[in-house]
């Protein structure tokens, strides 16, 4: 290992064991080891690595990755200020569809006048995925009552799952009915027909 990439590995084993607490942070300096392949010297594999030297599994150091990569995506500059908790559920969308469940959970919230909870982030989700809202009975109520709120009806939103669907399925083909970017100007235009009231 050069001098530099040893340098380089000890700042970012501090930089993780400083801030642990702090997941965005953690998870940039674990996937920057993981990728560059700082700990080569040291250690034969990753997971080695994370257990001998930071005392951390292999999954507990993928879900910091996974979710430091959702924040990067979300804000660049990594400025949202969430827990790994709120962030979790969104590691397993696509990158548009991440910021579409966060905003989707970020209304939910400011209709209630409170921060995100992991509950919303779980139930964007599972909007966007095209499943039902699950959790006990009281969430389940919370939920519908914040649909109301929202004033969404029912023929918007039977459009928009028969868009969401169009569009998983063009994705599912591999953008061959529909291209990619068909899609994302279809949804520039919807966004600038919203916003010509504003």
């Amino acid at each position: 290992m050069e001098v530099k990439e040893s340098k380089e590995l000890s700042e970012l084993i501090e930089t993780i064991k400083a801030s642990m607490k702090y997941f965005y942070k953690t998870g940039c300096a674990l996937q920057e080891i993981r990728d560059d392949r700082l700990y080569r010297d040291i250690s034969d594999t990753f997971e080695i690595f994370c257990r001998d030297h930071l005392g951390i599994g292999r999954a507990y150091a993928y879900r910091k990755i996974a979710a430091a990569r959702v924040i990067k995506n979300l804000s660049p500059n990594g400025d949202i200020l969430s827990n790994e908790a709120c962030i979790r559920p969104l590691t397993k969308l696509e990158p548009d569809e991440q910021r579409l469940a966060w905003q989707c959970a970020r209304d939910t919230a400011n209709a209630s006048g409170r921060e995100i909870t992991s509950a919303d982030v779980k139930n964007a989700v599972c909007l966007i995925k095209g499943g039902n809202v699950t959790g006990n009975k009281a969430r389940k109520n919370s939920y519908d009552k914040l649909e109301r709120i929202d004033a969404v009806s029912q023929e918007f939103k039977k459009a928009y799952k028969i868009f969401v669907e169009a569009i998983k399925k063009a994705k599912n083909s591999g953008w061959e009915t529909t291209s990619k970017e068909v899609v994302i100007s279809r949804l520039e235009v919807l966004k600038k027909i919203v916003r010509s009231n504003e």
